[in-house]
């Protein structure tokens, strides 16, 4: 469809009529994310009154348990001698977008660590600067 706010693809995946995401959606095997679109709010409300999939018992949103257990995050050693980032002090590093912290070997970053910061982070899942799904 094109690329949203944060330049990352936005696409639709159909097998013959069905839209693939609102079938996972309605048969609870995935969340909307209302933040982005209100196309599969319907279909998550239809799931949980069901009680099926992941409604069918006590649930966390992903986002919301990396959140709230930060130390949950995988750390990521980074291999390479970085290069220098925009600005650096003594304890903090400042990047003015993604393409910069991957340029500079520090992508992805995670919440807590040297760099990160909600802007970089499109989907608030405390991943900044992840990969794009299907990016080699």
């Amino acid at each position: 469809r094109g690329s949203g706010k944060y330049n990352r693809v936005v696409a639709s995946c159909k097998a013959g009529r069905t839209d693939v995401a609102e079938a996972l959606v309605r048969a609870g095997l995935a969340v909307a994310l209302p933040q982005f679109s209100d196309q599969y709010v319907f279909a998550e409300a239809q799931a949980k009154s069901r009680g099926v999939g992941i409604w069918a018992g006590e649930f966390m949103l992903p986002a919301d348990f990396r959140a709230a257990n930060p130390s949950s995050v995988p750390v990521v050693r980074i291999e390479k001698q970085p290069q220098a980032p925009t600005v650096q002090s003594s304890n903090s590093v400042y990047f003015r977008g993604c393409r910069e912290a991957r340029a500079a070997g520090y992508a992805p970053m995670y919440r807590g660590q040297p760099g990160y910061r909600p802007g970089l982070d499109g989907d608030n899942d405390g991943v900044a600067c992840e990969p794009y799904r299907g990016r080699r």
